[in-house]
């Protein structure tokens, strides 16, 4: 079976650090998606300020910078069918205080006393942005080469 889409999951430092690796790994795979690629990362500025592009400009950049660069974060390729939106619905609202129970930013996530929120995880939101955010973290991974290697699953 061809695998119709790739997402990029982020387990953020707050993740790593919390132990939770384990357990986002397992809903991906309970609801039946293909882990493609998994990595431990020392996210860089610049591989970050490629990553968030569109937010280099906002107040807040430094502040995501400085949590982005907290410690480790772990990159993950996941393939299936519609898993953009569904592993993105699966992390929840990106503020940990209006994410569901459930979601993974529902049940982990939090705003911390110093006003910072701390949400886990970065999902990809559109298959464009997926194939993109691929491309800044796992240069040496081949979506078409991906896709062929399943053609006989």
């Amino acid at each position: 079976m061809v695998k119709d889409e790739y997402t990029l999951v982020l387990v953020k430092p707050d993740g790593v650090k919390t132990r939770h690796i384990g357990d986002i790994i397992t809903r991906i795979e309970r609801k039946g998606y293909t882990i493609e690629a998994l990595k431990m990362i020392i996210p860089t500025e610049e591989k970050l300020r490629q990553h968030y592009a569109d937010k280099v400009d906002k107040p807040f950049f430094p502040e995501l910078l400085e949590y982005m660069t907290e410690g480790p974060i772990v990159g993950i390729v996941v393939s299936g069918t519609n898993v953009v939106q569904a592993i993105h619905n699966m992390a929840g609202a990106t503020n940990p205080g209006e994410a569901e129970w459930g979601t993974i930013r529902g049940d982990y996530g939090r705003e911390w006393p110093d006003g910072n929120l701390r949400n886990i995880i970065h999902t990809s939101d559109t298959v464009e942005s997926a194939n993109h955010e691929i491309g800044i973290w796992f240069p040496e991974f081949d979506i078409e080469q991906a896709r062929k290697a399943h053609l006989n699953d």
